[in-house]
């Protein structure tokens, strides 16, 4: 360590910033690389450990081996030995590594058999979080090309197009096994209008949201309406049922969603979508009030909406409704400055 702040003062003291900071970036990189085949190593030697004993002596273990012999299938501990190493070298995010991997013969037919490990798939050259990398940059929308490029810049190693190819289908093909997440306490359904070959379609798409405010995509289903038989068709396809009910599904109040709704999950509750309330009483407010000296009511009414939607419980809200109080001197203040607009003045 105080070798390497040395080096770091002398770059500096040359005014090569940029220089030590490239410098120092791929030190990093090499420990790091450096830790991982260590790391790596060490969790081999003790899986052949585990089951084979220590190297030398008869210290054999009489316990089943996750490594079978091709001729006479599963064995034990004591019935494989070891008969020396063969070197690979996977590429890792940091770069090429190199591994003693252990060669294993059965006692019995003295034929090979392969080691296994889950951290170390056969006939992969790309290490699992490389692996990892491939997935991120295609779901960032990267194609195949920019995915070698990028990849290629930051292991400062060549890969191959097929390369990558094979570790995005590998991973497609493995088991899905999503992250946990808290129970959904509130579900958002809203459509979204897009066009698909000039045709008219829409996005049915469902957001859930947790008690603690984490919010997630469950999915979105392409429909060429947004009628009550859509949503329901499309909330029986996401398989919403499995959100556990009670929850609120929230909306921006059309009708086929309502229904939709009231049909798939009776007994739920549903409420009202704030911003939709807001976006609609700004539409109001702007058709009433749209000469340029209106835009103090218009803002005074505006804050009166933000306070009676934003009320944090139902007793302030009716309060807020039937007269703004003490307590709500934006809404009282913006309520007082709004006369009704005489009807000819309009445009």
């Amino acid at each position: 360590m105080h070798r390497l702040t040395e080096a770091i003062e002398r770059r500096c003291d040359g005014e090569e910033v940029g220089a030590t900071v490239r410098w120092l970036s791929e030190r990093a990189e090499d420990a790091a690389r450096s830790v991982k085949e260590w790391a790596l190593q060490g969790v081999i030697d003790r899986a052949v450990t585990r089951y084979l004993g220590r190297r030398r002596g008869r210290d054999w273990r009489r316990v089943l081996s996750p490594w079978p012999c091709p001729r006479c299938g599963p064995r034990l501990g004591s019935e494989l030995r070891r008969n020396g190493h063969y070197r690979r070298q996977p590429l890792t995010t940091e770069g090429v590594i190199t591994l003693r991997i252990p060669q294993l013969v059965c006692r019995g037919c003295d034929k090979s058999v392969p080691f296994r490990h889950p951290l170390l798939p056969r006939r992969k050259r790309l290490w699992l979080d490389l692996d990892q990398q491939v997935l991120l940059l295609y779901l960032e929308g990267c194609s195949y090309r920019a995915a070698k490029r990028l990849i290629e810049r930051h292991c400062r190693s060549a890969v191959g197009l097929m390369t990558i190819w094979r570790s995005l289908q590998t991973t497609a093909r493995g088991r899905h096994a999503p992250a946990g997440r808290l129970p959904a306490r509130y579900l958002g359904l809203d459509e979204v209008y897009h066009k698909v070959r000039g045709e008219r379609r829409w996005f049915l798409s469902l957001r859930a949201q947790d008690a603690l405010g984490g919010q997630h995509w469950i999915g979105s289903v392409l429909s060429s309406d947004r009628n009550q038989e859509a949503w329901e068709t499309a909330l029986v396809e996401l398989g919403i049922s499995r959100y556990n009910p009670p929850f609120a599904v929230i909306s921006d109040g059309d009708q086929a969603i309502e229904s939709a709704v009231a049909m798939t999950l009776p007994g739920v509750r549903q409420q009202r979508c704030t911003w939709h309330l807001k976006h609609n009483a700004a539409e109001w407010i702007g058709e009433r009030y749209r000469r340029a000296e209106h835009a103090g009511q218009r803002a005074g009414l505006m804050a009166a909406v933000h306070v009676i939607v934003d009320a944090p419980d139902l007793e302030q809200r009716a309060h807020s409704l039937r007269r703004p109080g003490t307590g709500l001197p934006l809404a009282r203040e913006g309520t007082r400055r709004c006369p009704r607009p005489d009807p000819s003045q309009r445009r």
